[in-house]
């Protein structure tokens, strides 16, 4: 009979997750750093809609943080079974 041993592992669903997130937060800060660079070449206050603009990546930014925090607090063990050694039949 085949022994299953825990190991502590995140799913691939959490991975795929945080990883999409982190690619998505890096880009927001990007986009974000352009904006204000284009709102700063405005001699008085940048335009309404470039403002709207930087607070919505912000605001879209901080949620994507907030739920990368979670995955991590959460990504805690999660047993998974691993095969080792051969099964009834000796394979």
């Amino acid at each position: 009979m085949s022994q299953a041993r825990s190991t502590s592992t995140s799913t691939l669903g959490a991975v795929l997750e945080r990883d999409r997130l982190e690619h998505r937060v890096s880009r927001g800060a990007v986009a974000i750093a352009a904006l204000r660079q284009l709102a700063s070449a405005h001699r008085r206050e940048p335009p309404r809609h470039i403002r709207q603009t930087i607070a919505d990546f912000e605001a879209q930014t901080a949620a994507m943080k907030a739920r990368l925090q979670e995955l991590a607090h959460d990504g805690g063990p999660n047993p998974v079974q691993e095969w080792s050694g051969s099964d009834e039949n000796g394979c």
